[in-house]
């Protein structure tokens, strides 16, 4: 869809809704009365009404009453758990009554759980989910959706060029070590390891997360980091409706930081001389030339960022979907499109193609036939086309590259380009950060993912009733194919102008001007099989169910050039579940799963992993009547059981390996006439390495108040998680291993917290409602043991901390006189006042290595919440999602954009932030930065310490939207049932301490000293207009 199109539709559908809305006032509004009851005629609490096309909803009361304000031709959804959802016409009348017949199924009237479904009234797992209708803001992926609208879920959206999003996903926090192997397993209908970021949100049903060992342990050595389960929609019986949504947006930075402009850093540069007794290097005569631009070629002031980015970029979202069938068959068809141009400015005169963006088309079909009575067929197939453009600088990423170049090269030592047309660099070889973007050449990218599976249901009730079988194939496969055109064109850098005025200079990259051609190509595919033998039957107060189930996953790296990754990838396992609910009221269950991969040893290959849970009803209790009326539902729950995690970052941990040893001949063929020495070492130990084993306890509180319109979910949660594959760095050199750390199951930690979500739904008269959600997630962790040696001091161990603690020398402010200084522990470089002063902890009078302590603070967000509220008035309906974070630190690190002055006038460019500083004039001892100074008289200012800790805790306008749905009358005659036009926005407003850069933009890494400088491509923000049309 091109642009001239999507902006065509939607200012078509804006005309079309300011027409309808002058006769508005003209339709009749009515009071809907009535009541809602079950198979028995006893009135159902907590049914749910819905206007049919609107957000408009309300709930019956204790006895199953409800009223509502209604347009005489609209159309009412009355569902409740457990039974079939029915649609009735008002067509004009005042009094409804419906009576809802139970259902053995349906994903609108039960929960999905793992390899199953199951009554939410009787599930016992810890679970949360989210509705379809927030994950259709117009954002690049899933990922960046989910952050603060689902409990349990910790996100980050770490920047990222278009279609190149570096969000990650964590379920209850860090549990353990590294990163690699903390991400969630990932399930798209009933499928392992699909990226759900390839998913259209218009074309899902349910979103589900996992969070316990009684929904995660029959996923073996899976589970134990979580589990998401995304199921896409499917076809109803029923006419052909038919789903049109398009919309238009622009896009933002969120924030960006502020550079030094080129005077500013030159006089900054003279007064870091100054302070150590050192003349000015620039004259103010030369600052003046570069503050009048009068010669931008020798005096340049560049402004990076107005050089490399534009002010707007756009996005588009369309997608079209056809559902129904019959009883006997059913369809449900979509096709979507998701572009986004980026930000990077493009030059048209270059025979390639510079400009960013990224373009993503979705096909997805579900298709079910009832073949018999008892044999049934689900059909689907997904495909997902990508592509990607942009400049090419060897990974087809450059937009990282730009922002860290501008970082690299200072604004008043070369122009983004010279005037007469030769690339610029440093006399260094630090080239143009424009360079990057429009000199190097350009990428296509196109990738290409293929999803199709099959799944057969048998009804076995003519053995014995409840009793059926399933089977579940897929085969993805993926492609990928990259054509580049790469340009090394050469760079200059001026010295001067001759007597003519001609710019003089002289070539310091010395590359050919020429064209070139790259390309590259891989693939791979997955394939999983599933079998299993379902139960589920009730004998009279007695609910019971079983499952048992075989699965097998295969992955095959088409790309493979090792032996280690030319194997492949394989799980396999067998998943049992047992059932048990009496009256409503008591239910229990156990679960285990039997799981096993290539990767472990041969004698340690497959772990057994169960799991049990109980939970109370407590408000279908005889004794629980009088205060029914008061909090209507009340459950209680309690699961303990074991998960395992055998997501090794590298393969076959039980086979030793060789590798050559340095400076080595081959028996025979000696590399030197010089001695040498032949021979291999060893480069991996074989320890028989297995899976981390978590052990969980979970307890869970569920209440509803007011009619149920205000409902509370609380978890309780702690994980001990043991074995965790650690290097083992108790054992001395002498013991024989050659130096190389073996890897053994050592590492434990301890994690705990809650989860929290608060939700309240209320319709009142004349067509208002109001619907409030608020989620609160946290946790905290300790490191209980971790492999390393014991430490000198106790402030060096890890042991006790979090995961991710950071090593640190603790400051005690700047100091301000020479008298502080002699006095204080010796600290190493030129001290003097203004530079930071270090706590001496073990009081030797030196600051060193033993002065570093582990402080428990972490990139990763342990709190994370949010709040979502959305009323309405008629037709008209406004929402706005505030998403924050608590507990975050960032090291504001020393490197390009941060360390003033280590290069001295070669040195990068500077944060503004550096104007906060502690000067001899304003002696500031809260200054950002300490005394300035340069390479040649360098200091400790820059160790890392928690002088550059800082607090990245940041609340979020996430999102807002304002919409419109016109009156069913005034559309019907078009043939349209319904028409909603709505603007919204994303990432519209951040609140935070840290103000140098997007506080979620922080660095990825894990490591005790971690820093973040800000170099990536920034998140986005958008303004959006669109509509959404159903025929």
């Amino acid at each position: 869809m091109t642009y001239k199109t999507a902006f065509k539709c939607t200012v078509l559908l804006l005309m079309l809704a300011c027409c309808s809305l002058s006769g508005y006032s003209q339709d009749r509004i009515l009071q809907v009365t009535g009541k809602v009851t079950d198979e028995l005629d006893h009135g159902l609490p907590g049914a749910s009404i819905k206007i049919t096309g609107t957000k408009i909803v309300t709930v019956t009361g204790s006895d199953g009453q409800y009223r509502i304000m209604v347009s005489p031709t609209d159309s009412l959804e009355f569902s409740f758990t457990g039974y079939k959802t029915e649609l009735l016409a008002v067509r004009n009348r005042v009094d409804l009554s419906v009576k809802l017949t139970p259902v053995a199924g349906g994903l609108n009237e039960v929960t999905v759980i793992g390899y199953g479904q199951q009554k939410k009234v009787s599930v016992i797992g810890a679970q949360s989910t989210v509705t379809p209708e927030d994950l259709k803001l117009p954002a690049r992926d899933i990922a960046g959706m989910l952050a603060g609208r689902i409990s349990g879920i910790i996100t980050t959206s770490r920047g990222g060029g278009p279609g190149q999003d570096n969000a990650s996903v964590l379920v209850r926090g860090v549990a353990t070590f590294g990163t690699s192997t903390r991400t969630p397993l990932i399930i798209i209908d009933g499928v392992p390891d699909r990226s759900f970021n390839d998913v259209d949100p218009e074309d899902i049903q349910n979103f589900t997360v996992l969070k316990d060992a009684a929904s995660t342990a029959v996923y073996g050595t899976r589970g134990a980091n979580g589990v998401i389960l995304i199921n896409t929609k499917r076809g109803v019986a029923g006419k052909p409706a038919v789903n049109v949504e398009v919309n238009q947006g622009i896009t933002q930075f969120v924030q960006v930081p502020k550079l030094l402009d080129a005077p500013t850093w030159m006089e900054t540069y003279n007064e870091a001389l100054k302070t150590r007794g050192r003349d000015a290097f620039y004259t103010d005569e030369r600052i003046a030339l570069h503050r009048n631009g009068t010669d931008p070629d020798l005096y340049p002031n560049t402004d990076w960022y107005k050089e490399l980015f534009r002010d707007f970029g756009l996005t588009q979202r369309a997608n079209v979907n056809i559902s129904g069938g019959s009883e006997k068959a059913n369809y449900y068809i979509s096709a979507g499109y998701y572009g986004e141009t980026g930000l990077l400015k493009t030059q048209p005169e270059r025979s390639y193609d510079t400009k960013t963006y990224y373009r993503r088309y979705n096909f997805t079909a579900n298709i079910g036939v009832s073949v018999t009575n008892t044999t049934k067929l689900d059909l689907g197939i997904a495909t997902i086309i990508d592509q990607r453009n942009g400049p090419y600088d060897g990974s087809n990423n450059p937009q990282n590259g730009a922002f860290e170049q501008s970082l690299r090269v200072p604004s008043h030592i070369i122009p983004a380009r010279y005037s007469n047309g030769d690339w610029s660099s440093t006399p260094d070889g630090r080239s143009s950060p424009a360079r990057i973007i429009f000199g190097i050449g350009a990428g296509n990218e196109y990738s290409a993912t293929l999803r199709p599976n099959i799944r057969v249901k048998q009804e076995l009730s003519a053995l014995t009733k409840g009793l059926s079988v399933s089977g579940l194939f897929s085969f993805d496969v993926y492609t990928d194919a990259l054509v580049a055109t790469t340009h090394a064109s050469p760079t200059f850098y001026a010295e001067g102008r001759d007597a003519n005025g001609k710019l003089i200079t002289r070539q310091v990259n010395t590359s050919n001007d020429i064209l070139s051609f790259a390309s590259a190509r891989s693939s791979n595919r997955r394939m999983y099989t599933e079998a299993s033998l379902n139960y589920g039957r009730t004998f009279g107060k007695h609910e019971v169910g079983g499952l048992f189930l075989f699965n097998q996953s295969e992955y095959v790296d088409g790309n493979a050039t090792t032996f280690t990754t030319a194997v492949p990838f394989r799980n396999r396992g067998l998943t049992g579940r047992a059932t048990y609910g009496y009256d409503s009221r008591y239910f229990g269950e156990v679960n285990f799963g039997y799981t096993g991969s290539e990767n472990f040893s041969p004698d340690k290959r497959f772990g057994f992993f169960p799991s049990f849970g109980v939970g109370w009803l407590v408000s279908n209790e005889k004794f629980f009547e009088p205060v029914a009326d008061v909090l209507n539902y009340f459950k209680v729950r309690y699961s303990y059981g074991l998960t395992g995690n055998g997501g090794f970052a590298t393969r076959f941990l039980y086979l030793s390996q060789l590798s050559k040893a340095t400076n080595v001949y081959q028996f025979g063929t000696p590399t030197s006439l010089s001695p040498s020495y032949g021979g291999y070492s060893e480069s991996q130990i074989a320890t028989d390495p297995s899976w981390e084993t978590s052990y969980r306890h979970n307890l869970g509180i569920e209440m509803n108040f007011l009619n149920n319109g205000l409902k509370m979910v609380l978890e309780l949660f702690r994980e001990m998680r043991k074995g965790i594959l650690r290097a083992d760095q108790t054992i001395p050199l002498t013991s024989g291993y050659g130096g190389v750390n073996p890897t053994r199951n050592i590492g434990i930690v301890l994690n705990k917290g809650i989860d929290l979500t608060l939700s309240y739904n209320k319709a009142f008269s004349k067509g208002r409602w109001i619907n409030v959600t608020g989620t609160l997630t946290y946790n905290n962790n300790t490191n209980m043991e971790d492999g390393l040696p014991p430490q000198p001091y106790p402030w060096m161990q890890w042991k006790g901390k979090e995961v991710d603690a950071k090593e640190l020398y603790t400051n005690l402010g700047l100091f301000q006189s020479q008298q502080d200084i002699d006095t204080s522990a010796i600290q190493s470089g030129d001290t003097r006042p203004g530079d930071i002063k270090y706590k001496d902890l073990n009081g030797d009078g030196v600051i060193n290595n033993f002065d570093v302590s582990r402080v428990n603070v972490s990139g990763t967000p342990k709190l994370m919440y949010g709040i979502n509220i959305s009323v309405g008035y008629k037709g008209f309906d406004i929402g706005a999602f505030v998403q924050g974070t608590g507990k975050v630190w960032l090291l504001y690190g020393s490197g390009d954009g941060t360390f003033p002055f280590g290069s001295g006038a070669n040195s990068p460019n500077l944060y503004a932030i550096v104007n906060d500083r502690w000067t001899e004039a304003n002696p500031n001892p809260n200054a950002f930065y300490p005394r300035l100074t340069t390479n040649q008289d360098p200091n400790s200012n820059f160790l890392v310490s928690d002088w550059w800790l800082k607090r990245a805790d940041f609340v979020r306008l996430k999102s807002a939207e304002f919409g419109y749905t016109l009156p069913a009358g005034r559309v019907k005659k078009m043939g349209i049932k319904n028409l909603r036009i709505y603007v919204n926005g994303t990432n519209l407003i951040t609140i935070s301490k840290w103000k140098f850069w997007d506080p979620e933009l922080n660095d990825t890494g894990t490591s005790s000293t971690t820093i973040t400088r800000g170099g990536f491509y920034p998140n986005i923000k958008a303004f959006n207009f669109g509509a959404r049309v159903t025929f």
